[in-house]
């Protein structure tokens, strides 16, 4: 082992070697780690540290590992079947897919998905906790009750079981895009440029300024930008090819069927209806169709 004073004890039981002299301990996990201790055992790892971190209420221990991995040369049977397949990510729905994708082995494939209906859930109660921290809060005065902190500590716990929410929706989500396709075709998102604020200046105030705050922070909690970084290292571990279609370019507005482009199409128009071919489909799929026929390989 690279470090064997960072060792597993049993399934449950992590020695981490104490610092500044200080002598070893060992932790109890809330999760099992057989799978990465038969790794470990096979030498197919080899730990390297341990990051202890706390979030909230609970703590964390991230064990790093050097992992010894087959990396495919190419698709698999399966993956070259499926093909290609376009990808829309937005706000209203997390992602919209010109074919289907089977994220729970067992239910019905999904070609819009959007977000979860516990982190619907997790979301309205926060929003609760922290309207009644706000109400508890004493201002003038840096010594705060002991209700004020009972509901902080809520916020924090809701904040961080939020977190893990999204994440672990957002890891399993490209990881069977990446699983069931040999093709992704994504869009080339400049998220800064989208986020930012409307306020305008002294001399020259934005408009909407509320409703473009509401939808700047809609898109951060999309997390666009993590799940393309997810997208792009996971293509590599399954031979998957990502292409893209240029920045800035109209998917939304062009027809997908005769290439159409509607000029005064609007954020709160969500079906696209052509006036040369007639066409109405939703906004979202029109535009993961045009990604998926436009996109090019990326250098």
């Amino acid at each position: 082992m690279k470090n064997p004073s960072i060792r597993f004890t049993s399934p449950r039981r992590l020695r981490i070697p104490g610092g500044g002299g200080q002598p070893a301990f060992t932790v109890r996990l809330h999760q099992k780690a057989s799978r990465l201790i038969a790794l470990i055992e096979t030498r197919t790892a080899v730990i390297t540290s341990v990051t202890v971190t706390r979030h909230a209420h609970r703590w964390y221990a991230s064990v790093l590992c050097t992992v010894h991995q087959h990396i495919p040369d190419q698709p698999t049977r399966r993956q070259r079947v499926a093909g290609r397949v376009g990808v829309d990510l937005g706000v209203k729905h997390r992602l919209a897919l010109t074919g289907p994708l089977t994220l729970i082995p067992g239910q019905d494939p999904l070609t819009l998905i959007g977000k979860p209906h516990h982190l619907e859930a997790t979301e309205r109660k926060l929003v609760r906790a922290e309207r009644q921290m706000s109400r508890r809060r004493v201002t003038g005065t840096k010594q705060q009750s002991k209700g004020y902190q009972e509901a902080k500590d809520r916020v924090a716990k809701l904040k961080a079981r939020l977190a893990m929410h999204r994440a672990t929706n957002l890891h399993l989500i490209s990881k069977r895009l990446v699983q069931q396709y040999s093709e992704v075709a994504l869009e080339t998102l400049h998220v800064k440029g989208m986020t930012r604020s409307a306020k305008g200046t002294v001399d020259k105030p934005g408009r909407n300024v509320r409703a473009k705050a509401g939808l700047n922070r809609a898109i951060l909690e999309a997390s666009l930008t993590e799940f393309n970084r997810q997208i792009e290292y996971k293509a590599r571990w399954h031979a998957v090819d990502i292409i893209r279609v240029p920045n800035w370019f109209p998917s939304s507005r062009l027809c997908s069927n005769c290439g159409w482009k509607d000029t005064t199409q609007t954020l709160k128009d969500r079906t696209f209806r052509c006036k040369e071919c007639t066409m109405a489909l939703d906004r979202d799929i029109n535009a993961a169709r045009n990604i998926k026929e436009h996109a090019v390989p990326v250098q």
